[in-house]
């Protein structure tokens, strides 16, 4: 996590520590904040390394984390939403078997559609965006001159999502599919095809 610091007080501070409450992925800092001293009007930048192994609490949005940082001064809480692809793991990778078979058991309310507006990518460019986001290509068929791509992710949490995504040559519209187990994470992981597919 890389944050900016700021003091706007009239005095220094001291003795900074942060720490996360409950959250959907068990998110917590994996050392203690390392910023010893910063006086009034100085700004630095910090980068502390996170983890996935603290206590685990759904939160509304899913990705929500509320914060709470200490000093010599005061307290400051605050909130923020993160991205869902942070928390898409590199062994996302499944074998093709797997996938059909996981797809087929999984019941088709589960599955949900969303259509990813204004894209402008081949397939092939499409899946090489996503897979240095963790998310996976399992199979990729052309079907009726549409090119299918059959997609996984597995999130820090241990829950994977499966994915179908519909590109049509000409047509800026793809029809992505999702299909998991706990579909409360089928709108961010729709929004996180979204911005990596707009980068």
């Amino acid at each position: 996590m890389d944050m900016t610091f700021i003091n706007r007080a009239m005095q220094p501070m001291i003795s900074f520590a942060m720490q996360f409450n409950k959250n959907s992925f068990g998110l917590l800092p994996a050392q203690p904040l390392n910023l010893p001293h910063l006086n009034p009007n100085q700004t630095t930048d910090v980068s502390l390394a996170l983890d996935v192994t603290g206590p685990i609490q759904k939160m509304e949005p899913l990705t929500n984390l509320q914060v709470a940082i200490k000093n010599s001064v005061d307290v400051f809480y605050f909130a923020c939403i993160l991205p869902i692809h942070v928390y898409f793991t590199e062994d996302g990778q499944m074998d093709k078997r797997v996938f059909l078979a996981t797809w087929k058991d999984i019941p088709s309310q589960n599955e949900v559609q969303y259509t990813l507006n204004n894209m402008q990518h081949s397939a092939d460019v499409v899946s090489n965006k996503l897979q240095e986001n963790n998310i996976f290509t399992i199979a990729k068929r052309n079907v009726e001159g549409q090119d299918m791509l059959y997609q996984c992710l597995k999130l820090t949490n241990g829950i994977w999502v499966l994915t179908e995504l519909k590109i049509s040559p000409g047509n800026p519209n793809y029809t992505l599919s999702l299909k998991s187990r706990a579909n409360e994470v089928s709108p961010t992981i729709y929004q996180a095809f979204e911005m990596i597919l707009h980068q």
